[in-house]
């Protein structure tokens, strides 16, 4: 991890409105693939702003098992509930998925530009409301009865939330495997391995460079049900 420097929080809107503008004075942090960001029993240093990557948040089962919770993307802050002032999720680890590199903020800072600029609490509440749609959609899924239904689910959402359209086709464009997938829909490796090569081998599900490849989403959500 590589630190380089830390300075005050812009209060004013960017001309870009890029919310990683409101960080660009924070710490920059770089993590590798597969280093712990935060750890699950530590409270945060700060709040985290992801500049570029993808990072994965999850719980331990008391068998050690990976309850995956959320995949965070760039732009997005974690963990925002604690951000806001809520209480930190003991418990919830957050994982680099691939090379991230981060700004960290202090919570206070964060908080008091919120304050001052509309924008910045306006993108805040977006990503809040999001959140709260993923956990609905992951509360659906898990509804289903049959792994396949479940993967597919799954993926839908995946593309939604990832995908790049082509077409009929939607290229998940997020570093998913096989494990990611069985430990956000509390399932094996090896049984969401075997719903996968059934749509595979059905037409509608491939993959390509390590991505995930949906060859028709319309197909997909209608085989749904």
């Amino acid at each position: 991890m590589d630190i380089r420097t830390q300075a005050s929080m812009p209060t004013s809107k960017p001309d870009d409105e890029s919310i990683v503008a409101h960080f660009s004075d924070g710490l920059l942090m770089h993590f590798k693939k597969d280093a712990i960001i935060i750890q699950g029993d530590e409270e945060p240093e700060g709040v985290y702003l992801i500049k570029s990557g993808f990072v994965k948040a999850y719980s331990l089962s008391r068998e050690g098992h990976h309850n995956l919770l959320l995949i965070h993307k760039n732009g997005e802050f974690m963990p925002l509930p604690w951000a806001l002032d809520g209480g930190h999720t003991t418990g919830m680890f957050y994982c680099a998925m691939t090379d991230v590199t981060i700004l960290r903020a202090n919570k206070n800072k964060l908080r008091s530009a919120m304050g001052n600029n509309a924008w910045l609490s306006s993108e805040i509440l977006t990503q809040t409301v999001n959140i709260i749609s993923i956990y609905t959609q992951r509360i659906q899924t898990l509804e289903y009865r049959t792994a396949r239904e479940r993967i597919i689910s799954e993926l839908i959402y995946l593309s939604a939330r990832f995908g790049e359209r082509h077409g009929k086709e939607m290229i998940i464009r997020a570093p998913i495997t096989h494990q990611d997938i069985a430990d956000s829909i509390n399932m094996s490796r090896e049984t969401a391995s075997r719903a996968l090569e059934t749509l595979s081998e059905a037409g509608l599900v491939g993959q390509k460079n390590h991505l995930f490849i949906v060859k028709d989403i319309d197909q997909l959500q209608s085989s749904l049900g």
